[in-house]
């Protein structure tokens, strides 16, 4: 078993792509996970949480200097980013279910699996790491309120039960990983590093799996809509990746805040809010461009070497 989540996990990248692509064709099972979306986000918290160090993380955020760093990094993106996302799509003319999915993608944190990416292609994983669980650990405060904000009249629920329905899913997580880390050993989780980017790959892919239902019928019924909102997932997810290695080519640093600023669980308000069609589709196409996102680094590193 091991080795072969071992196998999976040297060639995580294509896994993830090539699952991404397929769950399209699956909407039976799609439809039969979808009620469990909430707990296989919490999976996915899980299973990246397995290899941090909760007590090395709060460690380094007691040197003043990294620490202003890194609450000035977590501020741009949990506060900046949606704000000036909602605001910048509406001055170029999209309607609201293009500004709601600019706010809700960069209102949430990074994915969990964040610094696994990260780890999986040489990119600063601590940084990832550490912008991570902050960004976590305040979304369920920060988030509601910017969206309660910016779109209160059109939320149909309320900003506290949104912030707790959140809270529920990353903190049921965490805990599940502090547990798991005390069972099974650091060590052993050390010394199995490719298997649990296997094991990553796979809890990414049966997360995805869900989101997809109902899709493939609505991208048949409207597909100018369903392009026009792929193009806005990529460009939200990718832009961030092809901005930061433009501004500093090669530097690992760069590229890891490329993932985290762009990679985001927008998913999180998938599964808190209430159904929206067209949401539910920019959530699943979102997975998409995720999935090849460390291939899309993969390149940019190779022609920044040159």
């Amino acid at each position: 078993m091991v080795s072969a989540l071992t196998w999976i996990g040297a060639r995580a990248r294509w896994v993830l792509l090539i699952g991404a692509l397929l769950a399209v064709f699956l909407p039976d099972v799609s439809s039969f996970l979808r009620p469990a979306v909430p707990v296989f986000i919490a999976m996915v918290y899980m299973i990246a949480m397995l290899r941090i160090d909760v007590i090395a993380v709060a460690r380094g955020m007691l040197n003043g200097r990294h620490a202003a760093k890194t609450i000035g990094i977590v501020g741009f993106m949990m506060i900046v980013s949606p704000i000036a996302a909602f605001w910048l799509a509406g001055l170029i003319g999209l309607g609201p279910d293009y500004q709601r999915a600019a706010l809700y993608a960069f209102a949430a944190p990074p994915i969990a699996s964040a610094a696994s990416f990260c780890l999986m292609i040489g990119l600063n994983a601590a940084m990832a790491l550490e912008v991570t669980v902050i960004c976590s650990l305040i979304m369920p405060v920060v988030g509601p309120i910017i969206v309660a904000t910016l779109v209160g009249a059109d939320l149909d629920i309320s900003p506290v039960a949104l912030g707790l329905r959140m809270a529920a899913i990353i903190f049921s997580g965490a805990a599940a990983a502090l547990v798991l880390r005390k069972v099974v050993g650091v060590a052993r989780i050390e010394r199995n590093g490719k298997a649990l980017d296997g094991v990553a790959a796979l809890g990414f892919l049966l997360f995805i799996l869900p989101l997809f239902d109902g899709v493939g019928e609505m991208v048949t019924a409207q597909p100018v809509l369903a392009l026009a909102l792929f193009a806005w997932a990529c460009l939200l997810m990718l832009g961030p990746s092809l901005f930061a290695h433009a501004v500093a080519p090669g530097s690992d640093d760069a590229g890891a805040l490329g993932i985290v600023w762009g990679a985001r669980s927008v998913a999180i308000y998938f599964a808190a809010l209430p159904p929206d069609p067209v949401f539910a589709l920019f959530v699943a196409l979102y997975q998409i461009p995720m999935a090849g996102l460390t291939m899309l680094h993969n390149v940019l590193r190779r022609r920044d070497a040159r």
